[in-house]
């Protein structure tokens, strides 16, 4: 969001006195041109911003300048409140105090009660019904190698339960649905690479350090929907699992069945193991219709799981 770049911006100038667009880029993952947008957008807000070309030159602040408390909104402290709160249950609990104490100096007096109301009307919590116990630490060991570039040493199993050991540059952290990614550098691929943290074992924060190499975010490899093709499928659910898909795919078209109190939607199916196990998991509330080979499919899948426990 723009008001939280604006912040960064700022508190980056503040520390570092001078620094160049391109640099300010790549730190906060956007375009030099939106970087520009942004300082204008900085020397209209009156603080006094400027740029200084040639080789040598960069963006700075004023010496000796304080933000001005006027400087934001009560609703754009209230976001930032907001999206610090969302990840504070993956963040030290002093770390997030300190920073919502901060955070709060930045609103005039007048405001913290309005922005104490408007924060405790919106709640985001990302974490799990159930608690995975080793996370946390794994999270915070992976921060403090970013934070010193230093190697990271781990075992990893992928989800064919092949078993490897990974030295890696750890460069960023990455929250998918519940699950944690680990965007790295792997020195035996010689490669960038992207490892879920619950599939690390013995994570390890080695003596060794690295020399930061370019780094360009992409996206998850493997997302369920990355570069998928989809088939049309034909599903009658109950109202309990027309309220689940809504959730993971967004508005679907559905209608009255003519046989019984369950509903029709087409539904665009992958036809692999995500997928299957996907309608599998919605177990008698959900019949494939059409077409007939995915329904012949899960049929066989079926028959599998009932020869297991014969």
């Amino acid at each position: 969001m723009k008001t939280e770049r604006l912040l960064a911006i700022t508190m980056i100038l503040l520390e570092k006195k001078q620094i160049s667009a391109p640099q300010l880029a790549k730190m906060l993952e956007v375009s030099v041109r939106t970087i520009y947008r942004d300082i204008n957008s900085l020397s209209e807000a009156g603080i006094p911003v400027t740029s200084c070309p040639g080789v040598n030159g960069g963006i700075q602040i004023m010496d000796n300048y304080k933000i001005d408390k006027n400087f934001f909104t009560s609703s754009d402290i209230t976001s930032l409140l907001i999206a610090l709160e969302s990840l504070s249950q993956n963040v030290s609990p002093i770390q997030t105090n300190q920073l919502f104490q901060k955070i709060k100096t930045l609103a005039p007096e007048d405001f913290l009660e309005e922005i104490e109301f408007k924060t405790n009307q919106i709640t985001i919590d990302l974490t799990p019904w159930t608690r995975n116990h080793t996370l946390q630490p794994f999270l915070e060991l992976i921060k403090s190698a970013m934070d010193q570039h230093r190697i990271l040493e781990f075992g990893y199993e992928d989800n064919q339960g092949r078993k490897t050991k990974r030295t890696v540059e750890p460069y960023r952290l990455v929250l998918k649905e519940i699950s944690w990614y680990l965007q790295a550098y792997c020195l035996e691929k010689a490669d960038f690479r992207t490892f879920k943290i619950s599939r690390m074992l013995d994570l390890d924060l080695s003596s060794s350090t690295f020399i930061p190499r370019e780094f360009k975010a992409k996206p998850l490899g493997n997302e369920p929907f990355y570069g998928k093709n989809f088939t049309i499928t034909t599903l009658k659910v109950t109202h309990k699992i027309k309220e689940q898909l809504i959730d993971k795919f967004g508005q679907l078209r559905f209608s009255p069945s003519n046989d019984s109190d369950r509903l029709i939607v087409e539904f665009p199916f992958m036809e692999d193991e995500f997928g299957y196990n996907l309608l599998l998991g919605f177990g008698n509330q959900c019949e494939c219709l059409t077409p007939p080979h995915v329904r012949n499919e899960l049929k066989r899948r079926i028959e599998n799981l009932l020869e297991l426990y014969q």
